[in-house]
């Protein structure tokens, strides 16, 4: 991931891996609770194979578990929890689920607008499930939200300082400059800052004002822990406080930066927000109505309002130096925005999945009514084309290359 979140190192040695073929036997012999298909998968081997084949993909593996709890190997509920960033869809698998959990309420209305609107069409998908729930449970550990806090560096040079972790996202460097506005970037392990800023200014033409730019635009090394252990990541995250709350506000996501449909867009969710909120600096949110992005810093209290003028931007960022308010309401909400502030509320739902899944008989909580032929659902941009085009089947009479999704009906399981 370009900026990660979850401490993933701090599960080495507390969990048990276990095959395919032995799950149905441990979800019986330990008496499990509740499977729980945990946000999105990035690795492409985890996507369902365009030729049909049958691989461990995640809807082959939930879809396994269905068939084989409706053989009678075990008895217990299933339960999805569906992030912002979903690759593809298995719409059999989906709709026997016994509940699901969106990141939040934009990605559920997504799924289920109709097509003509914007949405991904799936109504009848998720139409039918009594437990349905909304929780982003990609949240820093209380663990790295510290007291380090450091003097602002504004308070040193009087001067406006902001900063954006990860992809510098829609900021107009020389605008900002102008205004007096520094930008610190740290970027992350998969691009180039260098790179984004000078296409950013070659667009906009520096000529004279290079000199401006070396001022008030600072790269920094990541602070990223890709691949690290856990103890590199403790070392690394324990300085976030210490080392973002220097800054007077963090950017989030400016204009439309990645080529989403626009009412997927308005789900997405920067993972940098809750980082900013973690050091106790409010949020440079893109005026952006109906937006996830926008109206979440609104909530918490932290977002300073920006809607392309920079001038504007510097005096809000102005009046944000002299009350603190939103720093204030930042350090106010950040225990509340950690992930272990989550864990009640995710509790809470597979209760619910439990409770509903039993208050059914036997062969109705167990059955699940799959499809002849395997259908999957590749939703976004990146997602490859089917590599054996005689199991395309048309959306809507055509392969929608342009789009955002399209359907690829695989051969029946064997």
């Amino acid at each position: 991931m370009a900026w990660d979140q979850a401490p993933y190192p701090v599960l080495d040695g507390f969990v048990q891996e276990i095959s395919l073929d032995d799950a149905p036997r441990v979800i019986r012999e330990q008496k499990i609770d509740c499977i729980y298909g945990l946000f999105q998968e990035y690795d492409p081997r985890l996507f369902a194979a365009a030729t049909g084949a049958i691989e461990h993909d995640i809807s082959t593996l939930l879809r396994v578990l269905l068939l084989e709890r409706q053989r009678g190997a075990f008895d217990a509920p299933i339960v999805r929890h569906w992030g912002f960033d979903i690759h593809q869809l298995d719409p059999d698998v989906a709709r026997a689920l016994d509940a699901h959990i969106f990141c939040n309420r934009e990605k559920f209305v997504y799924f289920t607008e109709r097509v003509s609107r914007g949405g991904a069409g799936l109504a009848d998908v998720f139409g039918a499930c009594k437990v349905l729930s909304f929780l982003d449970s990609d949240r820093p550990m209380e663990e790295f939200m510290n007291d380090d806090f450091s003097p602002r560096l504004s308070e040193t040079d009087g001067e406006i300082h902001t900063v954006c972790i990860g992809r510098p996202f829609g900021i107009d460097y020389l605008a900002a400059s102008r205004h007096g506005i520094h930008v610190h970037i740290y970027g992350n392990n998969f691009d180039d800052p260098f790179q984004a800023i000078a296409r950013k200014v070659s667009m906009n033409g520096a000529g004279d004002e290079a000199m401006k730019l070396r001022r008030f635009v600072h790269i920094h090394p990541t602070l990223q822990t890709i691949g690290s252990s856990w103890s590199e990541v403790q070392r690394t995250k324990s300085r976030w406080v210490r080392e973002f709350s220097r800054y007077d506000a963090g950017w989030s996501y400016i204009g439309n930066p990645l080529p989403w449909k626009p009412l997927e867009n308005r789900a997405a969710i920067p993972n940098r927000l809750s980082t900013y909120v973690l050091a106790g600096i409010p949020i440079i949110a893109d005026r952006r109505p109906g937006f996830y992005r926008y109206h979440e810093p609104h909530r918490l209290g932290v977002a300073i309002d920006f809607d392309g003028d920079y001038g504007g931007l510097r005096e809000r960022l102005e009046s944000e130096q002299r009350s603190r308010t939103g720093a204030a309401s930042a350090r106010r909400e950040r225990l509340g925005y950690s992930f272990e502030a989550t864990i009640d509320s995710l509790v809470g739902v597979l209760d619910r999945a439990r409770t509903e899944y039993f208050a059914r008989g036997h062969a109705v909580r167990t059955r699940f009514p799959a499809s002849e032929h395997r259908r999957i659902i590749s939703f976004g941009w990146g997602v490859p084309p089917a590599r054996s085009t005689g199991r395309v089947r048309a959306v809507a009479g055509a392969w929608i290359r342009a789009g955002r999704w399209a359907v690829r009906m695989l051969g029946p399981r064997s």
